[in-house]
């Protein structure tokens, strides 16, 4: 059975990093598994420490392979390829988490090499030392030392961090104007700060956060569950559904379940309860 973990980050990276995590799962060299990684407003790395898989973007055939990598913002969907065991270790970050590496100009559904961000050595040391350790807390910690001279003040985070919460907590159904006004902000600088610490406007940060949970709904729920989903969730035909629905997984609904492996699947799930039992971050 694959085993997926998280640890909270130490308190100086809270407004930077939401956790880190860890994965080690048996595989079969002759047998590929494949998963749908949906968007879900987070940026992130994600550190092979044994046989890397392929990540590829399934809308513009796009792939790389998944070693040692920092992940913005996706509003497309990648599919995971993984042939073997697995193990790897990362860190997802708040929404403006890249701001705070300085990289969200360059990671809106973008890939940057740990090798590119620092050098080959650097990176090369970085998994040698992480392989070395016990899969658990110690692993942890070491990525969060290797981040801890990496991040930086991040501006408007307040404001951001505010409006990231009335967005996830209206399941992405609140209009920007709402959010404006409920931070007590006008549209524009709303707009301007949203961006410029995330790389993507807050409408389309809604976008991505409605789906999420629409998504997390057809995982969890019964076979026929999407055209009561396309209702709840304010589609009122089911060919829009199914429109938004490849645009997100890159797959059609009838498909998806063939390409969600147990840790895709586990790693949804833990993100909804987190957001559930613990939306103001403390």
């Amino acid at each position: 059975m694959p085993e997926y973990r998280r640890f909270p980050p130490p308190t100086a990276q809270r407004y930077a990093v939401e956790h880190y995590w860890m994965v080690e799962a048996p595989g079969d060299e002759t047998e590929v598994k494949r998963a749908v990684l949906i968007p879900n407003g987070r940026p992130g790395l994600a550190i092979a420490l044994g046989q890397p898989g392929l990540r590829q973007d399934p809308l513009t055939g796009t792939s790389w392979t998944n070693d040692g990598a920092l992940f913005g913002i996706m509003t497309r969907p990648h599919l995971l390829t993984q042939s073997g065991p697995s193990s790897y270790v990362g860190a997802e970050l708040t929404p403006w988490g890249a701001a705070a590496l300085g990289l969200q100009d360059r990671l809106v559904d973008g890939v940057l090499p740990i090798a590119d961000w620092t050098d080959a050595g650097t990176a090369g040391r970085l998994a040698a030392d992480l392989r070395q350790l016990d899969f658990g807390q110690p692993r942890a910690d070491k990525l969060a030392d290797f981040l801890a001279t990496r991040l930086h003040p991040v501006r408007n985070v307040e404001l951001v961090e505010r409006a990231v919460r009335i967005i996830e907590d209206s399941g992405g159904s609140v209009s920007v104007a709402e959010v404006a006004a409920r931070t007590s902000t006008s549209y524009s600088s709303l707009y301007r700060a949203f961006s410029g610490a995330t790389g993507i406007g807050p409408k389309q940060f809604g976008e991505i956060i409605r789906y999420f949970g629409f998504v997390g709904g057809l995982i969890a729920g019964p076979a026929d569950a999407a055209t009561t989903l396309a209702a709840l969730h304010g589609y009122y035909d089911q060919a829009h559904a199914a429109r938004d629905f490849k645009r997100y997984t890159g797959v059609s609904a009838s498909s998806f379940r063939a390409v969600q492996d147990g840790i895709a699947v586990l790693m949804h799930e833990r993100s909804v309860q987190d957001e559930s039992a613990d939306p103001a971050g403390d």
